[in-house]
């Protein structure tokens, strides 16, 4: 800051005190004026005019704020298509052996069809093949789901768009989730059936 602005400020606050009526300053009141005189001089370079200092100093807070911005956009982005691939690689593991123990199920029941222990097996494995195919309704019912939920976060449902969004997603984790179980119960049955062959 020049030395011309810092008597120039000095003058200014002087007669702004004085055209309010004030005849005395305390000597506190001098004392936490000065403080912020000098923490502005120390703030602004010798050659340089407040002004153009403020000016300098909001740009690069401004910049500052901008380039932290950016990186919290792009973060969340990232975590965005995490999210993205994760959901979609746990749909796809669900279809997959869901479909593929149907699959080999329904090979096993052809295998064993002329056996004479099948009566015994049939209906633990019958069980275990429907809860197979369950599970195979449940994760495409789930990839339904998903995109409702991405409608829902791209605000296509108007003024319920966040809501369908949530409700969305979270009925998408619980199809999943139950394609998952329904393969664990079916895999327990069919196991149980094939102690008795």
């Amino acid at each position: 800051m020049k030395s011309t602005e810092v008597i120039d400020t000095l003058r200014g606050a002087i007669a702004s005190t004085k055209e309010t009526g004030v005849k005395q300053v305390s000597i506190a009141d001098l004392e936490a004026f000065a403080a912020r005189l000098a923490e502005t001089v120390a703030r602004t370079p010798p050659d340089v005019a407040a002004g153009e200092a403020a000016i300098e100093a909001y740009r690069a807070d401004l910049s500052a704020w901008v380039s932290s911005r950016q990186q919290y956009h792009e973060h969340n982005l990232e975590m965005l298509r995490a999210t993205i691939t994760t959901g979609q690689s746990a749909l796809k593991s669900a279809l997959l052996i869901n479909g593929g123990a149907a699959v080999a199920l329904l090979a096993f029941i052809g295998s064993i069809w002329t056996s004479n222990n099948a009566a015994k097996a049939l209906p633990e494995i019958s069980l275990a093949l429907l809860l197979y195919v369950s599970g195979v309704l449940s994760a495409a019912i789930a990839a339904g789901f998903t995109y409702f939920s991405q409608a829902g976060f791209g605000h296509e449902f108007g003024k319920n768009s966040r809501p369908v969004g949530h409700v969305g997603r979270w009925l998408a984790v619980l199809g999943v989730f139950a394609s998952y179980v329904l393969f664990g119960y079916g895999s327990w049955l069919a196991f149980a059936g094939l102690g008795g062959c």
